[in-house]
């Protein structure tokens, strides 16, 4: 069906529906309390009606009440920024509109997100609810230019943001870098070890931030960012909540349980969430999907206490568990296995102490932070197979127990500060501050084989001799100094961003016995890098802004990519041996963006244009020559052995990525309830310099259309989402001829597809909420381009069918 007819159904469907969605949260006029500490939801919030008052006023009278509410706690930095916000609407009569929410991350400042000159996308705690979000895929479901990919067999993968993925992005938690993803033959450990029912908001950063974050903000930053106990009590002493979840997708559940309380100076948070699920229901034959199981636990802990108005000290836990058991179907076993299966555990601890100073009555010295952490992660791969092999001419079952493990424990401390001061006319703000970590990387893996007529047990199993590494044990240590200057001229009419970072970053390998004996080397490597920015804001008038930025950005190469124990000096076919390089550079990026955002009365709409450079991609295991095999290396009496085959990870590519993105909203009515339409959009073309074709990782064209409705009343509420995804920009990759005896292999490339969901949500009272979705409301099955960019045609690619048709349901209240 074409895409114009697909949309005929939509607007059909909520024209007779009648249903819609405002795009005001339903809680957010209920939940004032929350929004007092959470200045991302300010933008939709929306006060209770009083008879006889203008919507305007009731805004102004809700802006007030919050700006009290905030003076009595003594937070004087949330009081300075509702004042700017009362000044917009008392002066300008401006509502407050989704594109006024606060970002924190783009400047490392607040900042309104049309007052930024990146393009940030924030989602809030409410938004998390009204879309029925169970992992970081739906995170960005709705969110043009972003995605996130998954494999069946490690899960969610990785953040892809204008054509960037994997380690080019930068993920933290409260500041605190997250481990890197991993791939490695054929392991794909990514990124997911964060509970999103901890989430307060989420903000992401387009395109380059190396100059606030350093290394791997090449491409962008996803900032996770945890409840803190004011958030859940607002103005009461005490807090219990209950969540639950259900996803038919994957017949998974998730309950959250949260408790907060207050004794004077001293706050408390302690939330706990449970996740159990299968694997995905797909819309393709099921004999091709593997069974699985899920289970996982989150523990959120946190202790405030408020030395006075100005000064307070945080110290949180965090425990993050998930346990994924796969068990292969005979359809999906290779050739001589007879059964495998493989547990997938992934824990994540975080310990952190943060010490804030707030007081803009000092403006020489208004803020300041300083923050120390431990974060130890590992991921576990036992592994169980039975199969056949062949010994001397004859087939011999054996099992094999596998035990693999990834670690990355990060010690680190930060600190920032926030200063004012005026040069005649002209204001500035300065932030200024340090990143310093060392994170400890190790890969071992060890493999026992017993033979399963004889009972004799070896860990020589070719083309490895267990126990083995992939790299060598590795730490790495990351020094950071930044400093940016917001600098308002004309009464902040036209702002100015200037900013710079230096980073060194210092890898020392310590390998051992088990990463030496496969032949390999190990090298250290120091590199560093400068970072600039410039960022520039033009309120063309009260409605309309320009924005302009130039932004660098840098990733470091990875301990992997440095030095690896790829290495096969056996095979009697192909050998192969890894070298390190220690002349690595650091991957570079060069960014420009400008945009212009408006905000009415009764819309607001967003437009960027980028185009971003990049020099000296890592090619990981470039083919870089070949050697003689070792003497006496090949079977007595036999033809000689190959030779074997040398590789590198080198600095070799140069690529450009350009593109749109935009965003609108409409409403119909003057008091922002009632009908409004959203959309969003993301247009970007990539290009593989180096080898003159288009770069795989690149999204097609994308567009998201909502129908919304909200009730005056706000006690429930409906959306219409249509998402819309063109065919991809594929380089025409030829058949590839990888088995002499076998057919050609042909790359499989993803169509383009439209997909319909509809959200709806009631209110019971005050503290009761009901969230309601059907997805894929008319059942289509489609694939997704980043999941299958890689493939070739046949089962594996059947394998990343999408859900058909799938409900959703989360139930919530507070007390």
């Amino acid at each position: 069906m074409s895409v114009i007819g697909r949309l005929s159904r939509v607007v059909s469907l909520g024209l007779s529906v009648g249903l819609g969605w405002g795009s005001l949260a339903w809680g957010q006029a209920q939940q004032v309390t929350e929004s007092l500490s959470d200045p991302a939801v300010l933008a939709q919030a929306t006060p209770a009606p009083v008879q006889g008052a203008t919507p305007l006023q009731e805004q102004i009278r809700e802006l007030e009440a919050q700006i009290e509410a905030a003076r009595q706690r003594g937070d004087q930095a949330e009081v300075e920024r509702l004042q700017a916000d009362l000044r917009v609407l008392q002066q300008e009569g401006t509502p407050v509109f989704n594109l006024q929410q606060v970002t924190v991350t783009g400047t490392r400042t607040e900042r309104s997100l049309v007052d930024s000159p990146a393009s940030i996308t924030v989602i809030d705690r409410e938004r998390l609810r009204q879309e029925l979000i169970q992992n970081i895929q739906d995170l960005v479901r709705y969110e043009p230019g972003v995605s996130v990919r998954r494999d069946p067999r490690y899960g969610f993968q990785d953040f892809n943001i204008r054509g960037l993925d994997a380690n080019r992005v930068l993920i933290q938690v409260d500041g605190i870098r997250q481990p890197e993803r991993f791939t490695f033959g054929p392991f794909n450990i990514g990124r997911d070890s964060f509970e999103l029912e901890t989430l307060k908001t989420v903000e992401i950063i387009r395109g380059p931030a190396s100059t606030l974050y350093g290394s791997d903000a090449l491409g962008g930053v996803v900032t996770y960012t945890t409840l803190d106990p004011g958030d859940l009590l607002g103005e009461r002493d005490s807090h219990v909540g209950l969540s639950s979840q259900y996803d038919s997708s994957n017949q998974g559940f998730v309950n959250t349980v949260s408790l907060a309380g207050r004794q004077d100076n001293l706050e408390a948070l302690l939330i706990y969430t449970r996740r159990d699920g299968r694997e995905t229901d797909i819309k393709a034959d099921s004999n091709l999907v593997n069974p699985q199981r899920e289970a996982g636990d989150n523990v959120l802990a946190k202790l405030v206490y408020r030395f006075d108005e100005y000064n307070s000290l945080n110290l949180t836990g965090e425990y993050f568990n998930r346990r994924t058991t796969t068990t292969t179907t005979p359809r999906n076993l290779a050739t001589g296995i007879s059964f495998f299966e493989e547990t997938i555990d992934t824990e994540r601890t975080r310990f952190s102490l943060e010490y804030r100073y707030a007081n803009p009555d000092t403006p020489a010295f208004e803020l300041a932070t300083a923050q120390i952490y431990y974060q130890p992660a590992r991921t576990q791969e036992p592994s169980v197979e039975n199969r056949t092999i062949t010994v001397q001419g004859q087939p011999v079952p054996v099992r094999r127990d596998t035990f693999n493990e990834l670690i990355s424990n990060i010690l680190g401390a930060n600190l920032q500060a926030q200063s004012r001061f005026q040069t005649g006319d002209i204001a500035h703000r300065l932030v200024y501050g340090m990143d310093l970590s060392t994170t400890r990387n190790e890969r071992p893996r060890n493999r026992f084989q017993t033979n399963l007529q004889t009972g004799a047990v070896t860990q020589n199993i070719p083309p490895d001799t267990f126990p083995t590494k992939d790299f060598p044990d590795s730490d790495t240590v990351r020094f950071g100094l930044y400093l940016q200057d917001e600098i308002d001229f004309n009464g902040g009419n036209l702002t100015l961003i200037p900013g710079i970072r230096y980073d060194t970053y210092n890898l020392t390998p310590s390998p051992d016995e088990d990463f030496l004996r496969s032949g390999a080397e190990a090298v250290s490597l120091f590199a560093d890098a400068i970072s600039p920015k410039l960022g520039l804001v033009w309120s063309l008038n009260p409605n309309l802004t320009f924005t302009a930025q130039y932004a660098a950005g840098f990733r470091a190469p990875q301990y992997n990519e440095i030095n690896s124990g790829f290495t096969n000096l056996t095979s009697p076919f192909f050998r192969y041996r890894t070298l390190s390089n220690p002349n690595l550079r650091p991957e570079t990026s060069q960014g420009f963006e400008v945009g212009l955002r408006g905000i009415y009365p009764q819309a607001s709409f967003s437009l960027a244009a980028y185009y971003n450079t990049y020099n000296d991609f890592i090619e990981a295991f470039r083919e870089v020559g070949s050697e003689p095999s070792p003497p006496g290396s090949g079977p007595p009496g036999g033809p000689p052995p190959p030779p074997v085959i040398l590789f590198q990870s080198q600095n070799v590519s140069r690529a450009r990525i350009y593109g749109v993105e935009a965003t609108g909203q409409y409403f119909f009515s003057p008091d922002l309830t009632g009908w409004s339409l959203n959309g969003s959009f993301a247009w970007a073309v990539g290009d593989n310099l180096t080898d003159n074709e288009p770069l795989l990782s690149i999204e097609p064209l994308t567009a998201v259309l909502g129908l919304h409705y909200d009730d005056p009343s706000q006690i429930w509420g409906a959306r219409l989402i249509a998402t819309l995804v063109a065919d991809p920009r594929d380089p025409q990759r030829e058949p590839v001829q990888t088995n002499p005896n076998a057919p050609p292999q042909i790359p499989f490339v993803a169509s383009g597809y439209s997909v319909v969901d509809l959200l709806a949500y009631y209110n019971l009272d005050n503290n009761w909420q009901l969230n309601f979705g059907v997805f894929n409301l008319f059942d289509e099955k489609y694939f997704l381009y980043s999941e299958t960019r890689s493939l070739f045609v046949g089962p594996e690619v059947e394998r990343r069918a999408q859900p058909g048709r799938n409900v959703a349901l989360n139930f919530s209240a507070r007390f």
